[in-house]
Order: structure tokens, then sequence, then C-alpha cells
């Protein structure tokens, strides 16, 4: 008999505790504790009364739908893309790998492989370390969104700020002996040096990390070059097929002088000298106002466009010389100016003539690029002789 009524107890205490738990949602305030004034009554028919908005259980519906919406909202987190995507939007670079050079195949694929940008470094604008943001947090809004310099965790309100400081401060980074890239820029720099000259002595290589901008504008120049000749193998039935499937990308060198300690002691900075030509190239790209690139196919070639006597006339400026290893996107190759600055030429880039005014082949002179997109500046060697 006592374990009968024990057991109707708990049966009623639980009903009790469950009628209690629904009346909390049941009885819903009004906002702010005010009354809504009231509205005039009208006659409708019962069978619209359970869509009514002032329906009780309608009213109870709405609270929960809102108070479930309002939590799912406070649990949802901004989520940053994945490393993997990152180098996914990257991969029309990745493409460049297929791009022949003067060089052995393996060692031009090795070096466009390079180039690639490190997993580690994001780009500027990226997902910051915090996961809260201004832009899409409509409960919580921030007064500034943070963007944190994943080289050396320096915090910037801006996204541009972020890309300034990253451009001028993490610039360049030593390729140390160990490091097998610096042996591979060795020995592509080394390969086109005549036996019978004396050989360069290699202070140091720097490799450039340029900024997305950079490659983004790089990688819509092939894409033009590639589009054009398409077109234009189309109205002339003669396909370019190197120019269609990258563009007729090249590796050239690129000889020039600066004047600050550019990676001196690991420094990954650059300077913002006037003169300091090689920092103004990594910083901004080549000027659009010179009257061609000139990019040459051996880096002996490309030492000696430079006058010898530039370092001794200039040494109170400090003045030293460094090869820059580039990225060319040749496109269609004219073998005369004159054709080229036409309209209808339809040429890339122009094959320069030899002091005795007769063209020869493409891998034994300088190419001129009149546009400063299609070079992209790689590796910085800085040598003497």
């Amino acid at each position: 008999m006592a374990s009968s009524i024990a057991t109707f107890f708990n049966k009623f205490l639980y009903l009790l505790i469950l009628l209690l738990h629904l009346g909390c949602f049941i009885f819903t305030t009004t906002t702010g504790g005010k009354k809504a004034p009231p509205s005039k009554k009208r006659k409708i028919s019962p069978s619209s009364q359970p869509s009514s908005p002032s329906h009780p259980k309608f009213k109870t519906h709405k609270a929960l739908s809102s108070s479930w919406h309002f939590i799912k909202h406070l649990l949802s987190i901004k989520s940053c893309k994945t490393p993997k995507t990152a180098t996914s939007q990257l991969s029309p670079q990745s493409s460049a790998a297929t791009s022949t050079t003067t060089v052995s195949a393996a060692a031009a694929h090795s070096l466009v492989s390079l180039t690639q940008p490190d997993p580690d470094r994001k780009p500027p604008g990226s997902c910051p370390e915090s996961d809260i943001s201004a832009d899409t947090n409509l409960f919580f809004p921030l007064r500034n969104d943070i963007f944190p310099c994943t080289a050396c965790g320096e915090i910037f309100q801006k996204p541009h700020l972020l890309e300034t400081h990253q451009t001028l401060k993490h610039a360049v980074s030593d390729l140390s002996g160990s490091d097998p890239g610096h042996n591979i820029v060795q020995i592509i720099f080394k390969s086109g040096w005549p036996e019978s000259k004396p050989s360069p002595t290699i202070t140091r290589i720097l490799k450039i990390h340029n900024s997305p901008k950079i490659l983004a504008k790089f990688e819509e120049y092939r894409e033009v070059v590639k589009s054009k000749a398409a077109r234009h193998g189309a109205l002339t039935r003669r396909r370019d097929e190197r120019c269609i499937a990258d563009g007729n990308e090249l590796m050239r060198f690129h000889c020039s002088t600066f004047l600050c300690d550019l990676g001196h002691s690991g420094d990954s900075s650059i300077c913002s000298q006037q003169f300091c030509n090689i920092c103004g190239i990594i910083k901004s790209g080549f000027s659009p106002k010179l009257d061609g690139i000139a990019t040459l196919s051996t880096s002996w070639r490309a030492h000696v466009a430079i006058p010898d006597d530039v370092e001794r006339e200039f040494r109170f400026m400090n003045v030293k010389r460094a090869m820059l290893v580039c990225r060319v996107i040749a496109g269609r190759v004219g073998s005369d100016s004159d054709d080229a600055e036409k309209a209808d030429g339809g040429f890339d880039s122009v094959m320069a003539r030899t002091e005795t005014g007769v063209y020869t082949r493409l891998d034994e002179e300088e190419l001129l690029v009149f546009n400063p997109r299609a070079v992209l500046p790689c590796f910085v060697i800085v040598y003497s002789v």
C-alpha cells in the first residue's frame, strides 16, 4: 500500500514539474513593459483564429522561434578559409610550372614551384585570428576589425595598412645554403656564365614575396595574352600553342643596382630611397614609363648590359648590382619594333637587334616587353665579380 502511494506521488510530482516548465513559455511579456494600445475588435470566424497573430498559440510559436534563431545566431561562428582554399585561388599561378625555359625542364619546373606563396603566409585581408567580425555579427558589432600580421604579429585596423606593412617590412626572405631553392637558383645563375670569364661570387639569394595585387595583375595579363592569341589563331588559321597554353612564359634575367643593405643579416624589409632600383621594382614592379623592359636569356648577358664602371663611378653612393630572376609573359614575339608599335601588329614583345643590325635567336639576345605586368621578379641575387 505504501509503495503504491509513493509511486502515485512521484508521477504527480513529475506532471507538476512538466506543467510548470511549459508555463514558462506560455506566459510571454510585452516589450519594454508597456501594454500595446487596445485595438478595435472585429468578428472573425472560429476557423481563422489559429492563424491570427493575436492567438495565444501563435504568440507561443513566435516566441519559441525567435528565441531559437537568436540562440543559433549567438552560437554561429565566422569560419576562416582553409589554406587549401587559399591555395586553390592561386591555382592559375601553379599552371606556370609547365613553361619551358632555356635551362633544363626540371630546373625550370623547380624554379616556378619555388615562387609559389608559402602556406603559412596568409595574404593581406584574409580572415584574422579573431572570429568576431563587425560585418556579419549584428548582435555584437565591433568598432574596428583587426588584421594581424602573420609574420611579426603587429595588429592593423585596415587591410590596406596590413598590405603596405607586408610589402615594405616582409618583402624578401633569405634562402640559406641548406634550402633546396638556393642550389637551384645558384645553378641557373651560373649556368649562363662563360668559363673564360671570372666566376661571380654570390653573396646571398633572396626570395621575393610579391603582394596578391602584383600576382593578380600578372595572371590577368597572362589571360589577356592567351585570349588574344586564340583570337589571332582563329583569324589567321595559325595557332600559337605556347601562347594559348601559358602566354609563352619564359624565365629571363634583369640586372639592376641598389643602394641599401637589402637582405643583410636576415633583414626582410626594403628601403624607400629614390635611386634604389631593386627595392623600387620589388615594391611597385617595373616602371610603365620605360621604353620597353629589357630581359635577357642568361645572367652573363644581363650582367654586361650594365657598364662595369657604374659601381666605381658611384661608389660614394654605395651603389651595388644585383640580378633579378624573373618570370616573363612574352606572348607573341615580334622581330621589328616598328611593327610591334602598330595597333594591328598583335605583338606582345619584341626581339632586339644586335650591334650589326641582324636579328638573332630569342635565346641569344634581349627581349623587350612593353607591359610591366608581364614581368614578375621572383629572386634577387646579390653578387660580385
